[in-house]
C-alpha cells in the first residue's frame, strides 16, 4: 500500500498557479510522492501536470465537482484533463445538496451515480465516491452507504476512516464489507477535546491504526491518503509530516 496527501489538507496554499507548485516542492521535500488531488484554484493541466512529473509525485485520484461530472460532455473534458495526469481514478467529495438527505434523495442519486459509473468504466475509469458521516444516516432503516454500496456495482469508495468513525460505525467493519471496491482510502485521526470532536495528526487520535493499517494491507487497498480538514498542531504542512513520522516510525510507510 502506498501513502500519499490529500490536497485538501494544504487547501489554503493551493489557490493559485504559484501557490501550487511551491506547496508540490514543499510536499516532495517532506517525503510525499503521492497526492489526491483536492481543492486546487485555477490551475492548467498541461503545467500541473509537468510539475508533477518534474517532482516525480503520482496521482492516485481526484476530489472532481460534480458539475464536471453530470454533465456528459463536461465528464468527456474531465476524463481527457485526467489522462493528461495519468489518473484513472476520478472522485467526488461529497453528495450534492440537490439531491436532499432522504431515501427518495438517495435513489435519484443513486441513478446519476450510475449513470457516471456506466461512461467513466466505458473510457477505462473508475468513479470514487468519498464518504462522510451523513451516508450513516438510515432512510427505511437502511444505512445510505449501504444502498450505494449494494445498488452501485461500478462504484468505488473512497473510505475515510474518520467519517466512518463519526457515523457511529467502525472503520474496519467497513473496510471489510467494502472489499475490493476501495482504491483510496483517507487516513485521518479523530480526537476529542472535552465534548468536542476534533480532526488530528495520525497518532495523536483515538482510531486503532494497528488494526486498520494491517487490514488495509490485507484486503488489497492500493493507497492510503492523509487528510486533516484542520485542527491542526500547528500548520497543516507540518500535520502531514508528523502523521508520516508516526506512520513511518510503526512500520507502516
Amino acid at each position: 500500500m502506498k501513502t500519499g496527501a490529500q490536497l485538501y489538507t494544504i487547501r489554503e496554499f493551493t489557490k493559485t498557479e504559484k501557490d501550487i507548485e511551491a506547496s508540490l516542492k514543499k510536499l516532495k521535500t517532506t517525503g510525499y510522492d503521492l497526492v489526491q488531488l483536492s481543492a486546487l484554484g485555477p490551475c492548467d493541466t498541461d503545467r500541473l501536470a509537468g510539475w508533477l512529473g518534474e517532482l516525480e509525485i503520482r496521482v492516485c485520484g481526484t476530489h472532481s465537482p460534480w458539475k464536471s461530472l453530470a454533465d456528459p460532455q463536461e465528464l468527456k473534458k474531465t476524463v481527457a484533463e485526467h489522462r493528461k495526469l495519468g489518473c484513472s481514478h476520478i472522485g467526488l467529495g461529497m453528495k450534492p445538496d440537490i439531491f436532499p438527505d432522504t431515501y427518495e434523495g438517495y435513489s435519484d442519486f443513486i441513478k446519476e451515480v450510475n449513470k457516471i459509473c456506466k461512461q467513466l468504466k466505458d473510457e477505462g475509469m473508475v468513479f470514487g465516491y468519498h464518504n462522510h458521516e451523513l451516508e450513516f444516516q438510515k432512510f427505511n432503516r437502511v444505512k445510505a452507504i449501504d444502498r450505494l454500496a449494494e445498488e452501485c456495482p461500478d462504484l468505488d469508495f473512497i473510505l475515510d476512516v474518520f467519517w466512518v468513525q463519526a457515523g457511529g460505525a467502525s472503520p474496519s467493519e467497513y473496510i471489510e464489507k467494502l472489499k475490493g471496491r476501495i482504491h483510496i482510502i483517507h487516513f485521518k485521526d479523530f480526537r476529542v477535546s472535552g465534548r468536542t470532536r476534533q480532526y488530528a495528526e495520525i497518532g495523536e487520535g483515538n482510531l486503532d491504526w494497528d488494526d486498520i493499517v494491517p487490514r488495509c494491507r490485507k484486503n488489497g487497498i492500493p493507497y492510503a491518503v492523509i487528510e486533516q480538514d484542520g485542527d491542526f498542531l500547528t500548520g497543516p504542512f507540518e500535520s502531514l509530516a508528523l502523521s508520516k513520522k508516526f506512520l513511518t516510525e510503526k512500520g507502516y510507510w
